[in-house]
């Protein structure tokens, strides 16, 4: 049985994301993926809210919306780029290189960041697509968002182990 180190595996799966990055930023006609999160999961979990007496969510959610809008941060980027920060943690947290395991979260930035930069500068190229600073910016401010829940994350596990351990 083929037996896949956790590293090695983490660089598996964040490759294969920076791929479908990738692939989206060449595309030209993304209407479809939009159009499905809109009809198929935008008006049903509003409806789902409207009917439960919870529209205030979905206000406060188009709120928010349309604030990233009006200053320029496409919230697509931002989310697809917290995922690629979460990925890119754990291959730097996983790495044999101590250092690259201390500043885990720095790394995650620095190469994420490349790679959203190296990104735009491709669609510059490419007729169909616009490179725009906003979506660097977008992509910086993911990036920042996943490092600082996954070190709240870490840190809420690591608070929760020792309080076990005390307990014991």
């Amino acid at each position: 049985m083929l037996k896949i180190k956790k590293s090695n595996l983490f660089i598996l799966i964040t490759t294969l994301y920076a791929t479908l990055i990738f692939y989206l930023s060449v595309t030209a006609d993304l209407w479809d993926l939009k159009n499905f999160l809109k009809m198929n999961l935008g008006y049903t979990t509003r409806d789902v809210l409207a009917s439960n007496d919870l529209s205030f969510i979905t206000d406060f959610l188009l709120d928010a919306l349309n604030f990233a809008i009006s200053i320029s941060i496409d919230p697509g980027h931002v989310v697809i780029y917290f995922g690629f920060g979460v990925l890119l943690y754990f291959v730097f947290l996983n790495s044999k290189n101590p250092k690259l395991v201390k500043y885990a979260a720095v790394y995650a930035i620095s190469a994420g960041t490349a790679y959203g930069i190296l990104n735009e500068i491709f669609q510059m190229y490419l007729p169909f697509r616009v490179a725009s600073m906003a979506d660097a910016m977008s992509n910086l401010l993911g990036l920042i968002l996943a490092q600082i829940f996954v070190i709240i994350f870490a840190s809420g596990l690591r608070g929760i182990s020792r309080m076990r351990e005390t307990q014991e």
